[in-house]
């Protein structure tokens, strides 16, 4: 992992910078679509540097549909931010488990989601995956939940996300300024 001080101060602070070749361990190849998930399993999330308020993950860094993530069982932190034209340089990493997802989300009124992990491999990301929700019945299709799930889903997963879960401490915020 290459590194470049984050201004033209002097400064302990680092921009991530991804390496000039992508690494092997990312290419698809001909490997499987592997479907399960270890709830031990970690997962890897890019974040801006103003997506951590009072010490923990804000529910701004959770997107919708289906956020994506790298599995730890086929990457490192870094692979989350490896591009060839650079665009997450200076975004940083935070980890969680797969048991950290939740598993079902109920409004007071309207229909229950339930939370899933769905393993979406890209030719040059074998180990990219998704957060899936679907409504309680469990069709397997993609179902995009209320704005009332989302919040609830986003809360309950960055309660379980806070500065020790940071691999990868991120210097750029979401406005594009190096916070470092």
């Amino acid at each position: 992992m290459r590194r470049a001080p984050a201004s033209g101060r002097q400064s302990r602070a680092f921009v991530y910078i991804s390496p000039p070749n992508r690494p092997e361990r990312m290419i698809r190849g001909d490997r499987p679509v592997l479907p399960d998930f270890d709830g031990a399993e970690a997962l890897y999330l890019r974040y801006f540097s103003d997506h951590f308020v009072d010490g923990q993950l804000s529910p701004a860094a959770i997107r919708f549909p289906r956020q994506s993530v790298n599995r730890g069982l086929h990457s490192e932190p870094e692979d989350c931010l490896f591009s060839e034209q650079g665009i997450y340089n200076g975004l940083g990493v935070v980890d969680f488990h797969v048991a950290d997802v939740p598993a079902k989300v109920s409004p007071p009124q309207g229909h229950a989601y339930i939370f899933y992990l769905k393993h979406v491999p890209l030719p040059d990301n074998y180990a990219h995956s998704e957060v899936w929700s679907d409504q309680e019945s469990g069709t397997g299709d993609y179902r995009e939940p209320s704005k009332t799930v989302k919040l609830e889903f986003r809360v309950r997963l960055c309660q379980r996300i806070g500065l020790d879960n940071v691999r990868i401490a991120a210097a750029r915020s979401s406005t594009g300024a190096i916070t470092a």
